[in-house]
């Protein structure tokens, strides 16, 4: 196993996507979620390459999501960022600077702390924004590695149960 973040967010992937496919080598878990995802984001900052992906926190399997600490009970959405190199490999996070703004518009946006997750080499981020639906929640990312900088933007709908 990869990364954490399979178990969690495959349940919601199965029950939220069609006709998304992968070649048959196994991707990494969070690439394979951000593939699998139409709210997803990608940029580069010199070797390293970023993706992004938004999604309702909500519609999680609960029991998955509270052994990772995720709160399903609290609506939101949860910004998931990796960083890999161009054929998909991990790097380090050496001098990485993450910054990352949420709002759900109307509202101003707000500063968006994201944890670091590291398995097996791989370096993603994640954190959650606290919204009610029905909602729309953007997203902005700005990356600084090795004096690179690199910009992302992604969004979710929440939707009502």
């Amino acid at each position: 196993m990869r990364n954490i973040l399979l178990p969690i967010l495959l349940p919601f992937l199965a029950a939220t996507s069609s006709g998304c496919s992968r070649p048959a080598a196994a991707p990494t878990p969070a690439d394979g979620i951000i593939a699998a995802s139409a709210e997803s984001a990608r940029a580069t900052a010199g070797d390293a390459v970023f993706q992004a992906v938004a999604m309702d926190i909500t519609r999680l399997d609960p029991a998955i999501a509270a052994r990772y600490g995720l709160p399903t009970h609290q609506p939101g959405a949860l910004l998931l960022v990796t960083l890999r190199d161009a054929d998909g490999n991990g790097l380090p996070s050496d001098d990485l600077v993450l910054t990352a703004m949420a709002s759900a518009l109307p509202d101003p946006p707000k500063a968006l702390a994201l944890q670091h997750v590291q398995t097996d080499g791989l370096n993603d981020y994640i954190g959650v924004f606290a919204a009610r639906a029905p909602a729309d929640v953007q997203f902005q990312l700005q990356a600084i590695r090795h004096g690179q900088r690199a910009s992302l933007s992604t969004r979710v709908q929440l939707y009502p149960p």
